[in-house]
């Protein structure tokens, strides 16, 4: 590989003053960017505090982000997580993303990376122009403003611009882990909805409210990339061929209806996970699948930024918009909580987006709090939150989001430390688990980031039905870590684009040269630069357990019961100890 540089903006919010820094990439790694290019940063940095205003948090693009190139769109935060720990109490970096214009601005005003460090004195808005250029601007307009209250009031005040903000939950970021950086769409600046895309896992709408940074803006750019004649057969695979497909709706190339399809995959075997990752037996849930919901809500599919895939769901009812409905928050803010009325569960998926937390955290969050209770009805945690109280569940969450309840802010591992009740209590490293019962999925507790998004491992059981130990191992030690592709390059997991067409993209969009098999070379040494990294930051073999009530039988799931306690400690001793190997082979 040729040798390639990429800029660096060091921005001190203390010292309101930037430095420029052009770098020369070590590696394909470093070229590609994203989070391979994270991790070479953080893995350099002694943190202890992961809100302490010395403490890194990087926004960065992938080397298609920001390209002609379909779904090219994401922007990366990553740092040190507030919610990601060892049993030992160390905190360890991950990282998160999204989608839609912020990012494609950032790239066409020649931002790639911006390095924040420091405390600002006062509520900032950092503002990113031309040149690149940046100022520091006053942000206490929009204190206590909601995520789409401060969106909308930027778009005001920047015609034409994009922005990252934090809501609520940013601001009261002592009290709260889980809080999310939302990125603004063109849907919801055109409509004036809450309809962003957000960076919700690992916390890190809270190590920018440490910073006392509510906004960054993304001013309008001289020009947008254009379409690349080269890429349109590229990019027309991408809106409508098999690797989109689950994502787009059945009038865009036999769509299967989005993430919330799997409402329908899993609840015929019971496998959607109910009131506290447990489940019914009942048909319950089958209330919230997109059928049912049709029948009396309209649904329309809408899309990112030049976008074919419209993977977006939104729900309108007689007022208007009501809520953008992916599996997760559906699930987590639904069925988990034993809240099986759409409106209701809706109503929950839309505070929760407004107040800026993770859906994700928040809802295993409440299901760990209504099952703790559900347990010990004399001495109940969160005003006695419990399994179907839509309106508790509403309290509680505007409550964790204006710090009122740091109790439950803190997240599961932290708060089930309080209650020395870890068993149920459905996380790994300290980050809560997505939707999908841990029962199935042995791979949990090797992913980096977040359970569904770092490591692949998630629906195998639903689909391949193997149980055995060498399908496993090879599941999590090959397979699962591939899914992390995406995010060095900076386009979409959902866009399923091939290794093959990804090198072409990278070669036509990016001037990068990698062959599929270099590409997927670089993604495995980027998970085990991560694995590296968690091990020397003192994760031990207990840190890569599940939680104990993975290995119990649910009676009413129709899938293979495998996962004893037995079959993961032996998985776990093989897992690490490839790992182990896979680090000398390459030489980390």
């Amino acid at each position: 590989m040729r040798a390639r540089t990429f800029l660096r903006h060091h921005v001190d919010l203390r010292a309101a003053s930037v430095r420029a820094e052009r770098r020369t990439c070590r590696d394909l790694e470093e070229a590609l960017g994203g989070i391979a290019r994270a991790l070479r940063l953080l893995e350099e940095c002694e943190v202890t505090d992961p809100c302490a205003p010395g403490a890194p948090l990087v926004c960065n693009l992938g080397a298609l982000s920001g390209t002609p190139v379909m779904t090219g769109l994401r922007t990366f935060f990553s740092g040190f997580s507030p919610l990601k720990v060892s049993r030992g109490g160390v905190s360890a970096p991950m990282w998160s993303a999204g989608s839609d214009r912020f990012g494609v601005h950032l790239r066409a005003l020649g931002v790639e990376e911006i390095l924040l460090t420091g405390r600002a004195g006062a509520p900032t808005v950092l503002v990113v122009e031309r040149g690149p250029a940046f100022r520091f601007e006053s942000g206490a307009d929009l204190l206590g403003l909601t995520v789409n209250g401060k969106i909308q009031a930027l778009a005001r005040r920047f015609p034409g611009a994009h922005f990252a903000v934090i809501g609520p939950a940013g601001e009261h970021w002592q009290a709260v882990r889980y809080a999310a950086i939302a990125l603004s769409t063109e849907n919801q600046i055109r409509s004036g909805d809450c309809k962003p895309r957000f960076c919700g896992r690992g916390g890190f709408g809270g190590v920018m409210g440490s910073k006392n940074l509510l906004a960054i803006v993304a001013t309008e750019p001289d020009r947008l990339p254009a379409a690349a004649p080269a890429l349109k057969a590229l990019n027309l695979e991408v809106a409508r061929g098999d690797g989109s497909r689950r994502y787009r709706d059945a009038d865009k190339g036999n769509g299967a209806g989005g993430t919330w399809f799997l409402y329908e995959a899993l609840g015929p075997v019971h496998a959607l996970p109910e009131c506290n990752f447990t489940t019914t037996g009942t048909v319950a849930s089958g209330a919230l699948a997109r059928p049912a919901v049709e029948a009396h809500t309209e649904v329309r599919d809408e899309s990112c930024f030049r976008c074919g895939i419209a993977c977006h769901k939104n729900a309108y009812g007689p007022d208007g918009f009501s809520a953008k409905i992916d599996y997760e928050p559906l699930n987590l803010l639904g069925s988990n909580l034993g809240i099986f009325e759409f409106d209701a569960v809706a109503a929950l998926i839309a505070l929760v987006d407004e107040m800026g937390l993770d859906s994700i955290s928040c809802g295993a969050t409440l299901s760990y709090a209504m099952e703790y209770n559900r347990r010990h009805p004399g001495a109940p945690v969160a005003e006695g939150l419990s399994f179907g109280d839509a309106r508790g569940a509403a309290r509680a969450i505007r409550a964790v989001a204006e710090g009122r309840l740091p109790q439950l802010g803190q997240g599961v591992r932290r708060l089930a430390e309080e209650t020395r009740e870890g068993g149920y209590a459905m996380e790994c490293k300290g980050v809560e688990l997505p939707a999908y019962l841990p029962h199935t999925n042995p791979g949990y507790p090797f992913a980096l980031a977040g359970g569904h998004m770092s490591m692949r491992t998630y629906l195998l059981l639903m689909f391949e039905r193997e149980t055995g130990l060498d399908y496993w191992v090879d599941a999590i030690t090959r397979r699962g870590p591939m899914i992390l592709r995406d995010d060095l390059l900076g386009v979409c997991k959902f866009g399923g684009m091939k290794d093959e067409a990804m090198s072409e993209a990278l070669r036509e969009a990016a001037g990068i040269e990698a062959t599929a098999d270099e590409l997927r070379r670089a993604v495995l040494r980027t998970h085990l630069r991560g694995y590296r990294l968690e091990r020397r930051l003192g994760f031990t073999e207990e840190d890569y357990d599940p939680p104990a009530a993975a290995h119990e039988r649910l009676p009413p799931l129709e899938l293979p019961h495998f996962l004893t306690r037995g079959f993961h400690v032996e998985l776990k001793r093989r897992v690490l100890a490839r790992f182990d190997e896979m680090l000398a082979e390459e030489g980390l």
